[in-house]
C-alpha cells in the first residue's frame, strides 16, 4: 500500500511540472525510497444480531393473512366444502334468528348470503326460492333490491 501511495505522490508531482518541463521518471523510479510492508491487519466489525423476517411481524403474520385469500388457492375463491360450511352456519343463523323475532333486521341480510352461497353451489332452485321469499318479506330492504 505505501509502494501505490508513494508511486501516486511522485506521479502526481510529475503533474505539478508544466509541459515544458522535461521530467525524467527513470531517475524519479531509482531514486524513489521503497518501504517494505510488515504487516496487514484486517479489521472486522460486528453489528447487533440481525434477524430476517418476512413483513413486520414476521412469516407467522404472512401465513396467517395468506389463509384468508383468495389467491391462495389459486384464485378459485373458496371451495365447495366451505361453501357448505357457510351455508350451514347461514342456515342455522337464519333459523334462531326467525325463532327470535320474525321481524329481525338481520333476516334480509343472512338471506341474501344465502342467496349467494346457493348460488355458487348452482343450486338455482332454492336460491330463487329464497329469493321470492326475501322478496316478498322485505321488499324496501337493501337487500332485495339485488333481485328485484
Amino acid at each position: 500500500m505505501n509502494k501505490t501511495i508513494l508511486l501516486s505522490s511522485f506521479l502526481s508531482l510529475g503533474l505539478l511540472f508544466s509541459q515544458d518541463e522535461e521530467l525524467d521518471l527513470d531517475s524519479m523510479w531509482d531514486n524513489t525510497v521503497w518501504n517494505e510492508i510488515e504487516e496487514v491487519t484486517t479489521k472486522e466489525y460486528e453489528v447487533e444480531k440481525v434477524t430476517t423476517v418476512a413483513g413486520v411481524r414476521g412469516a407467522e403474520a404472512e401465513d396467517e393473512a395468506l389463509h384468508h385469500l383468495y389467491y391462495r388457492q389459486s384464485m378459485k375463491g373458496p371451495s365447495e366444502i366451505e361453501l357448505n360450511k357457510a351455508l350451514g352456519k347461514l342456515l342455522n343463523t337464519l333459523v334462531v334468528l326467525k325463532e327470535k323475532s320474525p321481524e329481525n333486521k338481520k333476516i334480509p341480510e343472512v338471506t341474501h348470503y344465502v342467496i349467494q352461497i346457493y348460488k355458487k353451489l348452482d343450486n338455482s332452485a332454492k336460491a330463487l326460492e329464497l329469493q321470492n321469499e326475501l322478496l316478498a318479506s322485505a321488499p324496501e330492504s337493501k337487500w332485495a333490491k339485488f333481485y328485484k
